[in-house]
């Protein structure tokens, strides 16, 4: 597992890094008290200090993600000049937040979509959705300055990037790989823009 940097965190931040690492490479099954008291050298007891339950991390790990994202989103219109830039911007930070919680939140979608937990699904539908309508404004942007092609849907163009990013986490889960989940972040930005800017 992928535990540089710990020492430095508080043990509340090393309990939702150590989880959301569990959630990746060891599943939702191996998601307990124990398994991230065992990791940290810790007592089960220890982690209900920080936490009153185990869907509390969850909660943790999935609001760290979904609010640096819609917040990269935000930014991305105020600091970009062109639709490129506030592209290149949101992706960069959605990459960063990415590899910060270690893939967790794309595998929580796929794992709690199949699941009746109405709480978890609600959030994570409520953030597919604003963060899509966020990525298709700026597609919009792009289409009317002539920079995207036209005949593309921004709505699917904003899922085509979500997409992107869930499939490189899933390939790094079945791959059992360590280290960074996306390798080069230039390489997969340029590959996403090859397919919707026009030359």
């Amino acid at each position: 597992m992928v535990t540089e940097n710990l020492e430095k965190l508080s043990t509340k931040e090393k309990i939702i890094k150590i989880g959301a690492e569990i959630i990746v490479k060891e599943g939702l099954r191996k998601f307990t008290a124990k398994n991230i008291a065992d990791k940290l050298g810790i007592t089960d007891a220890a982690i209900f200090k920080h936490f009153k339950s185990m869907d509390d991390i969850i909660l943790e790990i999935i609001d760290k993600y979904v609010s640096k994202c819609s917040q990269s989103a935000i930014e991305a219109v105020e600091k970009g000049h062109t639709v490129k830039e506030k592209l290149e911007l949101l992706l960069r930070v959605h990459i960063d937040v990415l590899e910060e919680t270690r893939g967790a939140v794309p595998v929580l979608c796929f794992e709690l979509s199949r699941s009746e937990d109405v709480k978890f699904k609600s959030i994570l539908s409520n953030f597919v959705e604003s963060y899509k309508e966020k990525i298709s404004r700026i597609i919009r942007e792009g289409q009317m300055e002539g920079s995207i092609k036209e005949d593309l849907d921004p709505e699917d163009v904003a899922m085509f990037f979500i997409g992107s990013i869930q499939a490189k986490v899933f390939a790094y889960v079945i791959s059992g790989k360590e280290g960074r989940i996306i390798e080069d972040p230039d390489q997969f930005i340029s590959i996403i823009f090859y397919g919707i800017m026009k030359r």
